[in-house]
């Protein structure tokens, strides 16, 4: 609606600046799209969390991303939230928490993924928020996305009857797949752009801890505080920007971090400290070489790993050691990229005795001598057997015995892993000639190949399981930082089911949940599970899952379960679990 009486002002009438107000809101999407539920906002609802100030300012990047936008994603929790909590967001909340959908599919899966796991409808909001946060690239790229979805609605739909990866969406949308390229390179820019843009109006998105906005004018000393009145944080802004040394501290009063800033950002020298004192971690400029010297420390105060790495990158260089709780040297090194060494590289046992000679030339790693732990030595001048072991994470040991013979692996080769042998390989001058064999984890063969000079001329697979069944597994726990993360109420015991063992058992899951997976793969789904005081399931959410194949079936199951309600000082209260189904393959 528009007015007709000519009143100049400024050589405009007030018709034609009444146009032009409501082309800005259509603009920046502030009129509510019919086709877009989540675009309104009610600024006498307006949702706005405490936030710690120390961190607020300590941040950058998407760890401050994730530090403003966890406590708005905790008070919308799910989708339904989303049409009745979503008006109390403003508009540049809505730009953090619906963009954040967008960078977690697609950095994980692409955009195919993203429409896959029907994200498609928040595009209007996702778009018309990053105009309104100025970031018209990734509005671009991400409107070029929709365009293309649209014009493969049906296509998509239809697959999502089967698993995404069971499916050919990847192949048949490689126009889609295209664009994950294009976001990898602006999806940074995005979180920075968020970022200033949060700095510029914090009292549009939250709170300092006392309640209070702030005040990003203010220049001076700024504390924060333990419930016990202990200094929590100590740092300086200038004019509402971080500079300086910024320091936080344990409830004890004990350093626990200390931090350089200059004009809000990191300088990249730190400390950190253990709670007894001790220090855990520095980083160090090395102005003359143009590098930061990492260094980690064991808890009793012996150094654990030194590493140098690149100012201007974050790739490792320069000299590497490691050393052993009892302050041994492990290892020492030359690093020449991240992942390329070069030169003399040895290894220690734990009593100071020699492990390892060895040496990266040219790409090569050529292990001169090698020693048992008892002082035996196994390999002489590249001749011999080397023996290691390797731990790519946690409850995951791969021992290693291989033969060498002139500086290549000539013989056999075995690999256990926990224990239990799962690769056997025969080889000559360093390459595959003869039996290659692959094992299960319970250590039946899993597939059985033939080399000559270093080429496959056959192969065999066999089944883990000649007639197998699916395993059910059911875990419920719960921690209290779980929960003090999502704003939500802690108890002092937490719900526990009683007839988990039994749904177990009752539950069929078909063999069909496992194609496409290794046989001895286990796969899971994870619900976030609100229970009464009352022992009943009142409420599930979706945590994670390998698949969706049958989600349906978890979810009638998880309504079955029964519990010991939490307790609160002796009174039962309503509380939460995490749910995890785990599913294996076992033989009948």
């Amino acid at each position: 609606m528009t007015k007709t009486k000519n009143i100049f002002i400024g050589g405009l009438t007030i018709t034609t600046i009444t146009v032009l107000t409501m082309g800005i809101f259509k603009l920046f999407g502030q009129d509510k799209h019919k086709d877009d539920p989540y675009w309104e906002f009610d600024k006498t609802a307006h949702y706005r969390p405490k936030l710690n100030k120390g961190e607020f300012f300590r941040l950058t990047g998407f760890d401050f991303g994730w530090f403003v936008l966890e406590p708005i994603s905790n008070f919308i929790k799910d989708r339904d939230g989303e049409i009745t909590k979503g008006k109390s967001l403003s508009y540049g909340q809505m730009a953090l928490y619906y963009w954040w959908y967008v960078d977690a599919q697609v950095t994980n899966g692409g955009f195919v993924q993203f429409y896959f796991n029907d994200y498609g409808h928040y595009v209007p909001t996702i778009i018309k928020s990053l105009e309104h946060i100025g970031d018209k690239k990734m509005a671009d790229l991400i409107q070029r996305a929709d365009n293309i979805y649209q014009k493969n609605k049906k296509l998509i739909d239809k697959a999502r009857e089967k698993d995404l990866f069971d499916s050919d969406l990847y192949e048949r949308l490689e126009e889609l797949s295209e664009l994950d390229s294009e976001y990898y390179k602006l999806n940074e820019k995005t979180m920075t752009r968020l970022e200033k843009y949060i700095r510029k109006n914090p009292n549009e998105f939250c709170l300092d801890e006392e309640g209070k906005e702030f005040d990003m004018k203010y220049s001076g000393e700024c504390k924060t505080y333990h419930k016990n009145n202990q200094v929590k944080e100590l740092f300086n802004l200038d004019k509402g920007v971080i500079t300086g040394t910024f320091k936080s501290f344990y409830e004890s009063g004990k350093p626990k971090e200390v931090i350089q800033y200059l004009n809000g950002e990191q300088t990249g020298e730190r400390e950190e400290y253990f709670e007894n004192g001790n220090k855990k971690y520095t980083v160090t400029k090395l102005t003359d070489k143009r590098q930061f010297e990492h260094y980690w420390y064991h808890e009793n105060g012996n150094p654990k790993k030194l590493e140098h790495k690149l100012i201007d990158k974050d790739e490792r260089i320069g000299t590497y050691k490691e050393w052993y709780e009892n302050g041994q040297l492990a290892e020492t090194g030359t690093y020449i990229s991240n992942y390329e060494r070069n030169g003399e590289w040895l290894e220690f046992h734990e009593d100071g005795k020699k492990k390892l000679e060895a040496e990266f030339k040219n790409g090569d790693f050529l292990i001169h001598n090698c020693w048992l732990e008892s002082g035996e030595q196994t390999l002489k001048n590249g001749t011999g057997v080397y023996i290691y072991d390797y731990s790519g994470w946690e409850g995951h040991i791969d021992h290693n015995e291989q033969e060498y013979k002139n500086y290549k692996r000539h013989g056999k080769q075995y690999t256990y892993t926990n224990g239990v042998l799962s690769l056997y390989q025969e080889m000559e001058g360093g390459k595959e000639n003869g039996i290659t064999r692959n094992y299960y984890k319970n250590g039946k063969l899993k597939e059985e190949k033939v080399y000559k000079d270093g080429k496959e001329i056959s192969k065999k697979e066999f089944p883990m399981f000649e007639k197998p069944f699916v395993v059910t597994e059911i875990v419920c726990e719960m921690e209290n930082d779980w929960l003090t993360n999502r704003d939500l109420k802690t108890a002092d015991k937490y719900p526990v089911s009683t007839n988990f063992k039994q749904i177990a058992t009752n539950f069929k899951a078909p063999l069909s949940l496992f194609e496409g997976y290794p046989q001895d793969y286990d796969l899971s789904y994870t619900y976030f599970v609100s229970v009464d005081e009352n022992g009943n399931v009142i409420k599930k959410e979706f945590s994670v899952a390998d698949n969706g194949r049958i989600a349906q079936e978890v979810e009638e199951a998880i309504q079955s379960l029964k519990f010991v309600p939490a307790t609160k000082d002796d009174k039962k209260v309503q509380s939460y679990t995490f749910v995890k189904f785990k599913f294996r393959l076992d033989e009948k």
